[in-house]
């Protein structure tokens, strides 16, 4: 794989939003007879499959979010735009940094499948991840799509628990404390901390989603669910493949 490649698959993943990275398994405490996530009172444990059920329930087919996040590992990726969801996958526009070029950003969109990035190197012109492999881009936004993990997420909590009132981005919330199972392995970005928070609003959408940011964690925001997204592929004519881009970088040295 091209340094190109590894960083396309590497842009996607840690970009795309997204709300499960908990792949560890575990088996979850009993829940039966816990209160349901709006009926719950500070310090209460509540329902695991009451709160998975309301993170599923905010990425319905036809659903939208101004979107932002940061992500600190061995590279930070910070990033902000829009993603709207449907019933094949989800598409996304969005502007992240270049942790490879000091000072430079990213700009990521999918499209029916499709995705597409906009890197420093490429002169303005987008390039086309898929062109030249087809599977690239499908298996990366199958990982990344956040649905495609709930089964998992649901497995690795062994308990949840309501901690009050919030506000984020302005918008009321609740906020509640997730414990989880650790991954295996330490390296991926499901591991590192077991507390992870999670904040919805009135309506019972998800807001936001974080670990401690200081010892390797992420945080992942939506905002203004149901915005209106127009998510359209970049003008053909200035659309090039990854061999291309590679011959771009070799002529610049």
């Amino acid at each position: 794989m091209s340094r190109t490649t590894g960083r396309a698959g590497a842009v996607l993943v840690a970009s795309v939003l997204m709300v499960a990275g908990l792949t560890a398994c575990g088996d979850d405490d009993s829940s039966e007879g816990l209160p349901a996530l709006e009926d719950a009172e500070k310090g209460e444990r509540v329902d695991v499959d009451d709160f998975v059920d309301a993170i599923e329930a905010s990425f319905v087919d036809g659903a939208s979010a101004q979107v932002a996040f940061d992500v600190q590992g061995p590279t930070r990726l910070r990033g902000r735009g829009v993603v709207e969801y449907d019933a094949d996958g989800m598409n996304v526009d969005v502007r992240i940094t270049d942790w490879q070029v000091e000072g430079g950003w990213i700009s990521l969109r999918t499209v029916g499948g499709a995705a597409y990035m906009l890197v420093p190197e490429s002169r303005g012109l987008w390039v086309d991840i898929g062109a030249d492999d087809a599977g690239l881009a499908d298996s990366v936004m199958q990982e990344a799509d956040p649905r495609s993990q709930i089964d998992l997420l649901r497995e690795a909590i062994t308990e949840v628990r309501y901690n009050g009132d919030d506000v984020v981005g302005g918008v009321p919330a609740r906020r509640y404390q997730v414990q989880t199972e650790s991954a295996a392995d330490p390296t991926e970005w499901a591991g590192g901390p077991d507390v992870t928070e999670f904040w919805f609003d009135e309506s019972g959408r998800l807001l936001r989603r974080a670990n401690d940011l200081d010892t390797g964690g992420a945080q992942f925001t939506w905002v203004d669910w149901d915005a209106a997204a127009d998510i359209v592929p970049p003008p053909a004519a200035r659309v090039i493949t990854l061999k291309e881009l590679e011959r771009l970088r070799r002529q610049a040295g």
